[in-house]
């Protein structure tokens, strides 16, 4: 598989639903800076776990490549356009976030660095959490 169908692979399973099913992307001691998060999350079940958190916040949740991944050595970067409507809960800084039923756009870039086997050993996702936060009612 090359790292181009990687990428088209993660997205189809992520856009299945199915969060637990992207654990055979990551290795165990995986790292995720998102800027959702204020510090970033350390291995596998932290990722799935936080996966899982968005997709019961948002079940319709849809990421659409805007391009070809750009592929260099042991590392991958690609874009893509993330929709939504918050229709249940989501993890916050104090406690569960009430849903809000409002829907959200933004558009987002993904950095992988990949190790052995090609699991994903860091993840660094960039996209407006501020702009994401306002258009889902939760910021002014």
């Amino acid at each position: 598989m090359t790292d181009a169908e990687l990428v088209r692979r993660y997205v189809d399973i992520y856009n299945s639903g199915d969060a637990a099913a992207l654990g055979v992307f990551y290795a165990a001691d995986v790292v995720l800076v998102d800027p959702m998060s204020p510090e970033p999350m350390k291995g596998r079940e932290a990722v799935l776990a936080t996966a899982s958190a968005f997709r019961r916040a948002f079940p319709d949740m849809l990421w659409t490549l805007t391009g070809d991944p750009v592929v260099g050595s042991g590392a991958i970067a690609w874009e893509l356009h993330a929709t939504g409507t918050m229709t249940g809960p989501m993890p916050g800084p104090d406690g569960e976030i009430l849903a809000t039923g409002k829907p959200f756009a933004v558009d987002m870039a993904i950095f992988w660095t990949l190790g052995t086997g090609d699991l994903i050993v860091e993840e660094c996702a960039y996209f407006d959490s501020t702009g994401m936060l306002a258009q889902l009612g939760l910021m002014g």
